[in-house]
């Protein structure tokens, strides 16, 4: 049996740290979490670790993975801070939790009380206030045409909308619908999906995450294994981090499963494009956290935009952390506002600022200013001329 990992204070997640690009807080940082459960944990100091440092080591982490990739011996922050959330459960992960439950009577009240809350909030209230009204906002003018090219013969699929697809943004599920429509492939019968579970481990609600991730195998092994298609890179990356355990130990239906999973942009890199004339002059590309390496999204707003598009920073994180929004909201406000300013940067008086992840487009569109945009790829496309 291979030796447990631990961490050699080397300070590689330090470069990679969002929260410490931001905030010059090292206490922040992967290495200050995995030093203090270290010493707290009975490896130094013989002593447990108290509620105290639980809760506030669990609340200050945006749970963006870069550090694992970064680190000599891959150890993992959010994983550390997830295992710390789930011994050390309190009212925040409560109201988490609710708010995921409830997403279809919770999400819209909250967005229709925002409409007539004041203009200007003390925070956290304030931040809150506006992500409500960016997550079910619809002001872009569509200013695209995609005409897919591939085409597939019999080929089943079934569309993970995603929590935000489902709920808030039924359009983009609309759009994701009629694209692949017009690729021929085949939308099976199935049941409703639950959260893809990111949102729920990053909590350290693991038992919710358990429970969402059985519903969702057993939503796609009832629809006969098609592919399954997504539009968000946060629940593309949740989809992929099932474990073998969850599918009993079947490593042929884990494969499979893996295999299947299939971001929708990766359909579309042949599809023909058409601008129309309010196209904007310039577009930026915000490359979330959990976007995979190979990055369809950013590959085929390349593509659409051509050389309307700056180039595309590397490194940023939108801030937005899941549970963060309400264990240090602040501190998520901060790295996003970060973020924006170095985007917007490049795109000098006005822009638009485009991604492919639910949880960056809701984040940058509370934070941006009137004169740019951001907005998910799917709202540049223009529905009615979708074939």
């Amino acid at each position: 049996m291979a030796a447990p990992k631990s961490c050699v204070q080397c300070g590689k997640c330090l470069e990679v740290c969002p929260l410490f690009k931001v905030t010059g807080r090292e206490e922040l940082t992967p290495r200050a979490k995995f030093f203090l459960e270290s010493i707290c944990s009975g490896e130094g100091s013989g002593e447990g670790l108290s509620a105290k440092d639980f809760k506030s080591l669990a609340s200050l982490c945006l749970s963006c993975g870069r550090c694992e990739k970064n680190c000599p011996q891959h150890m993992s922050g959010p994983e550390l801070v997830s295992d710390l959330r789930a011994k050390s459960k309190g009212f925040t992960q409560s109201c988490w939790d609710l708010w995921l439950r409830s997403p279809g009577l919770l999400w819209p009240m909250a967005a229709a009380l925002s409409k007539f809350s004041p203009e200007i909030l003390p925070e956290p209230f304030g931040s809150a206030r506006k992500r409500m009204q960016a997550l079910f906002s619809k002001s872009l003018e569509p200013w695209a045409e995609l005409v897919p090219q591939a085409k597939f013969e019999e080929r089943k699929v079934i569309l993970f909308r995603g929590c935000v697809g489902r709920y808030a943004r039924k359009d983009w599920t609309a759009k994701a619908e009629r694209l692949m429509d017009g690729m021929g492939l085949i939308r099976a019968e199935s049941g409703e999906f639950s959260c893809c579970g990111s949102s729920y481990g990053s909590a350290g609600l693991l038992e919710r995450q358990s429970s969402a991730r059985a519903k969702n195998i057993k939503v796609w092994k009832d629809a006969d294994f098609p592919l399954l298609i997504t539009f968000c890179a946060t629940c593309l990356k949740g989809l992929k981090e099932y474990s073998l355990d969850d599918f009993a130990g079947d490593e042929e239906l884990f494969a499979k499963w893996q295999e299947c999973l299939t971001p929708l942009s990766s359909l579309l890199l042949d599809a023909e494009v058409t601008l129309f004339d309010n196209a904007p002059a310039q577009v930026a590309y915000h490359k979330p956290c959990h976007a995979s390496e190979s990055d369809t999204d950013q590959r085929l707003v390349e593509i659409i935009a051509g050389d309307r598009l700056r180039p595309v920073q590397d490194g940023l994180c939108c801030g937005f952390g899941g549970i963060m929004q309400l264990g240090a909201p602040e501190l998520s406000k901060e790295v996003g506002e970060y973020s924006l300013e170095q985007l917007t940067k490049s795109l000098e008086l006005s822009g638009q600022i485009l991604s492919g992840c639910s949880a960056c487009v809701i984040q940058l569109a509370s934070l941006v200013k009137d004169e740019y945009f951001a907005a998910h790829w799917l709202d540049i496309l223009k529905l009615s001329l979708i074939k």
